[in-house]
């Protein structure tokens, strides 16, 4: 169930080291109203020398719950402005290993990765190579990475692919920091990438009227989404470090596009508040907007599109997934990170998350709200 995963808003797992580590997270994402509940567990390791370090990680995930197909029930009284959804029950269970070296070589470092994901009906193998280099003494480093993601999605019989289909992506970044001040660091993004393969959703129906013996009928058919997608992202971040009020303040700004029309834009605020030499919170927030895209139907009825039945990329273009509709989203929360000795931290994080569709037609039970808990342990060593 790929298709879910990977449309999580999850907290945030990444942790600086600066020695050997070891590191085991718990986060719950439980949506409202019998949605989806996800149960994830990640354990890692890293360990550093003095120009080499490795990490490993190790993740499961574990899905269950309700959620919408995209096609309105049969018996839905109106058929022309349906007011009836189905939703479909799920579970799964998502296993992940990601691997990483990291070799620093005179003023680059050199990072290499493999990442393997394992579900019932998906498969996924990535690589990803970086090299990053400092100048200016060391006020700025330039990064540059490749990655490329193999995919396999899963024929079963739930699906509404025959057949095992494949995707490939490929992705290109550039990144560039630097210190402007003590207290601030300026970091700027940009990338492209590129998938090309079966690109839809095999879960995922769209509904369509027709006229048989002067009755009107609904039926379903598969989605149908382009064969190729290429995207374009860039995203600043700017820290500064407030000495007065021992605290530091972080903003960003996301831009994304792709070429099935979808731009959105992200801008997220954070504070973190030093208490004590020992604990700190940071509450934030994170606001998100995108447009649809140009093949976003709820359903086929009133498009003059005939669905054709068809679900690998040829023909007409239709989908009634609500990720690909107008929406807002918006996500605050809060964190406490305990040093409990010099080689112990604990921390927990607590995040609220709502999405508001913009698309007239759309369903608004369609859009979930989610709380979502982390609860994380570090020990150094």
């Amino acid at each position: 169930m790929k298709y879910v995963f990977g449309a999580l808003p999850l907290l945030s797992t990444v942790s600086s080291y600066g020695q050997d580590a070891l590191k085991y997270r718990f986060q719950l994402y439980d949506e409202e109203d019998g949605r989806i509940d996800v149960e994830s567990h990640y354990l890692d390791y890293r360990m550093e020398g003095e120009s080499t370090s490795f990490s490993l990680r190790l993740a499961v995930d574990s899905l269950s719950g309700e959620t919408p197909t995209g096609s309105h029930s049969r018996s839905d009284p109106d058929l022309l402005n349906p007011t009836q959804w189905d939703f479909s029950s799920i579970e799964d269970e998502r296993r992940v290993i990601v691997t990483t070296l990291e070799q620093e070589v005179d003023e680059y470092t050199l990072t290499f990765e493999y990442a393997r994901s394992i579900e019932d009906d998906y498969r996924s193998s990535a690589f990803t190579g970086k090299v990053s280099r400092q100048f200016n003494q060391k006020n700025t480093t330039v990064t540059a990475g490749v990655a490329y993601a193999d995919d396999t999605v899963i024929a079963t019989g739930f699906t509404s692919i025959p057949f095992d289909r494949d995707k490939d992506t490929l992705d290109l970044n550039l990144g560039f920091s630097q210190i402007l001040s003590t207290n601030t660091i300026l970091d700027l993004n940009i990338g492209y990438g590129h998938s090309e393969g079966y690109l839809a959703d095999p879960y995922r129906l769209i509904s369509d009227t027709f006229i048989r013996n002067e009755v009107l009928r609904a039926r379903e058919v598969p989605e149908n989404r382009p064969g190729e997608l290429d995207r374009f992202v860039a995203k600043a971040t700017l820290r500064h470090y407030l000495e007065p009020a021992n605290a530091a303040i972080q903003a960003s700004y996301r831009l994304f596009a792709n070429s099935d029309s979808i731009e959105g834009h992200t801008a997220e605020l954070k504070w973190i508040q030093q208490v004590n030499p020992r604990l700190s919170v940071t509450p934030y927030a994170r606001y998100y907007q995108q447009t649809k895209a140009d093949y976003y139907y709820p359903t086929l009825t009133g498009t003059g599109i005939v669905g054709h039945g068809n679900n690998d990329g040829s023909g007409a273009h239709y989908s009634s997934d609500y990720r690909l509709s107008a929406f807002d989203s918006l996500a605050y929360g809060v964190r406490l990170a305990w040093d409990v000795r010099n080689d112990l931290t604990l921390d927990i994080q607590w995040e609220r998350y709502e999405m508001d569709g913009r698309s007239s037609g759309t369903p608004d039970i369609f859009f979930p709200t989610a709380n979502v808990i982390s609860l994380g342990a570090q020990w150094r060593f």
